[in-house]
């Protein structure tokens, strides 16, 4: 005979511990998701932007797992999977505004869209805010597209930021002519 109520109390007892363990043990299975995905990655296997997104479901605020997803719809150069991507870097900067990196693959996914404006002005705003002179002499190559005057500007506080960096001055040495 079973004894339904013991049955009862214990299936609300293995409930309440899986919820438990569920809460306690999700940012330990997001990160474990992003390993997998960076072994598909490196393997070149097409499902490391599926265990990226299962990482950002499980845990919405593992920034390594956004900016993986995201750099991997970057390197996949489809317009649909740079699409995706740039939407989901979206959602994670309104959380987390001031995550350069998931920015600097945002403008990256954006270039290849070829909407210069919209990369130019991210990566401004990463090379402004981590004083980054890579990022400004991409900021100063999209705004080559539509003012060279504004590119000017980046280049030159490129410059001051690493006067020996030879991309922006010879950028800058092109636009001078």
């Amino acid at each position: 005979m079973i004894d339904w109520r013991a049955t009862l109390r214990r299936f609300a007892v293995v409930t309440v511990a899986l919820a438990c363990a569920a809460l306690t043990l999700r940012g330990a299975l997001s990160s474990a998701l992003v390993t997998r995905g960076d072994v598909l990655l490196y393997a070149r296997g097409a499902r490391a932007r599926v265990m990226y997104r299962r990482a950002l479901e499980v845990d919405p605020a593992n920034l390594a797992a956004a900016d993986r997803y995201v750099f991997a719809g970057f390197l996949s150069r489809r317009s649909g999977e740079l699409r995706d991507a740039i939407e989901t870097a979206g959602r994670v900067l309104q959380a987390y505004p001031h995550d350069t990196t998931l920015r600097m693959d945002r403008a990256l996914c954006l270039q290849l869209l070829k909407n210069y404006d919209s990369a130019e002005r991210e990566f401004e705003r990463v090379g402004r805010e981590r004083r980054d002179v890579e990022a400004l002499a991409l900021a100063a190559a999209d705004a080559r597209r539509t003012s060279s005057q504004s590119a000017i500007s980046l280049l030159l506080l490129a410059r001051s930021i690493d006067p020996r960096y030879l991309p922006v001055r010879a950028a800058l040495a092109r636009l001078r002519r």
